[in-house]
């Protein structure tokens, strides 16, 4: 099979006005495009490395304003061969975990390496460190691969541990797998990679029995759907299945001990009876860390009979609803999750003296009559924002059929109804309704470039206009 890169990856969405200035204010998160750009960028963010082969490779950030949606560039100045797409494995406070493949086309699925990109390295400038591979068989996409900071401040979502004189600038790359076939269920392989040693280190971990038992027996069953630095004196990282609930496994135990057994925390139940679990979890639910807690949020689409075709059915509008818990692995009644908002039905939005409904897609049922919004529309990937202050509010795709290369990403305030602002966003690349971005908060980390400084009217929302990229 010959790869290629989509034509698109070749061709950035260009930036506004309203993107410098963005720039400029260290924006305190941003929705990350998952899919890189291979095209030549060049500014403040820009840090190099070499590739397998050695040739050198650079890695740009362009943050923008959600709900527009941030990007990285991929360029080689020593024209190494990309064939397929980079993609953005993890963000965690200044860090991100990148995959980028470079070699021959015929070898292209088999040269994958793994790079970290670190926003200040210290020198007061980015880096990006290139990693040694994961020991074979293991490969590791964004469902099942994270990265976890040695030390953090308070701001960035999770908790504090002792300082250590290491802890500046160190890091832990951590993969989850399932246990080969064979094995007992609740039992993983576990991969991690210590910025410090410098290499790759596997061990067997399993889930706590009497959890297991009390959450399917034999029959317990696990697949990655995202992964979480949670932090603690331990390094707790969080791995999320996000049909059904989540791995705490501590990637940092005391010096000398081993990695202890995993503990499990159920999702709350469904918004409706889903008994399949089928399909991407990402598409319809999302889980983060929010200050002190983690913030879950579901989706769930409504359908609606064709009066005119017979045995069809379209899409009705949709419903959501969020849900946190304190960020920790207990199961204490004052850790169970809460309800932070209540069900709410995109009818319900407040559409009057509101501009950004008319950057939506007007489509008209089968009579010809111009519909609601959201109305016969596909709606998606409910994305949370990151913010404390702004913790009701969550970003949505949505397009008027699956396989439209054209998409717009969506704001809504859950709390008061409102649709808060729309942007029009490229999805050429990813096939049919497919998940394309991820939140982070490398954004307030990166070093700004000279230009104007610019100022954010609301956190986390951008209520001008949108272009047309």
């Amino acid at each position: 099979m010959m790869w290629r890169l989509n034509p698109s990856t070749l061709n950035p969405p260009a930036l506004s006005a309203d993107d410098d200035a963005a720039a400029q204010e260290k924006l305190p998160w941003v929705l990350l495009e998952l899919q890189a750009y291979v095209a030549k960028r060049d500014n403040s963010t820009t840090a190099f490395s070499k590739t397998w082969d050695g040739k050198q490779i650079q890695v740009t950030f362009c943050p923008r304003r959600p709900p527009r949606v941030s990007y990285v560039c991929v360029h080689s100045p020593d024209a190494a061969e990309i064939h397929i797409e980079p993609t953005i494995l993890a963000v965690e406070d200044e860090l991100v975990l990148l995959s980028i493949r470079v070699g021959p086309q015929e070898d292209a699925p088999e040269n994958v390496d793994y790079y970290v990109y670190q926003a200040d390295d210290g020198s007061g400038g980015p880096s990006l460190t290139h990693l040694p591979r994961p020991p074979s068989p293991y490969f590791f996409d964004a469902s099942d691969m994270g990265i976890l900071r040695y030390r953090t401040d308070d701001q960035s979502g999770v908790f504090l541990r002792p300082h250590r004189p290491d802890d500046d600038t160190g890091y832990v790359v951590a993969g989850l797998h399932r246990a080969p076939s064979g094995q007992p269920p609740g039992q993983f392989d576990l991969c991690l990679y210590d910025s410090k040693c410098g290499d790759w280190k596997t061990h067997t971990v399993s889930l706590n029995h009497h959890q297991q038992q009390q959450h399917g027996g034999n029959e317990f069953y696990h697949r990655n759907c995202k992964v979480m630095a949670i932090g603690g004196d331990a390094g707790t990282m969080a791995f999320v299945d996000l049909w059904r609930g989540i791995l705490f496994c501590d990637v940092r135990p005391a010096e000398g001990k081993p990695i202890p057994l995993l503990r499990y925390v159920a999702l709350p139940e469904p918004l409706q009876s889903n008994k399949t679990l089928q399909g991407d979890a990402r598409l319809y639910r999302n889980i983060a860390v929010v200050g002190d807690r983690l913030k879950y949020v579901e989706l769930q689409l409504h359908w609606k009979a064709s009066v005119v075709y017979r045995d069809t059915y379209f899409r009705d509008g949709w419903m959501a609803a969020t849900w946190s818990r304190p960020a920790t692995n207990s199961s204490s009644d004052d850790d169970r999750w809460r309800e932070d908002s209540r069900i709410m039905d995109s009818k319900d939005l407040k559409v009057d003296n509101n501009p950004h409904f008319e950057l939506l897609p007007m489509v008209q049922n089968d009579e010809g009559m111009t519909l609601p919004p959201f109305k016969r529309l596909d709606v998606c990937q409910p994305v949370l924002g990151l913010e404390e202050d702004a913790a009701d509010i969550i970003y949505f795709t949505t397009k008027i059929d699956r396989v439209d290369a054209n998409a717009w990403v969506v704001a809504v305030d859950m709390k008061n109804k409102e649709l808060l602002g729309v942007a029009a966003f490229n999805a050429t690349r990813y096939m049919g309704i497919n998940f394309a971005y991820v939140h982070g908060r490398i954004s307030k980390h990166l070093k700004s470039a000279p230009g104007a400084q610019g100022s954010l009217k609301r956190p986390g929302i951008v209520l001008p206009r949108p272009s047309s990229k």
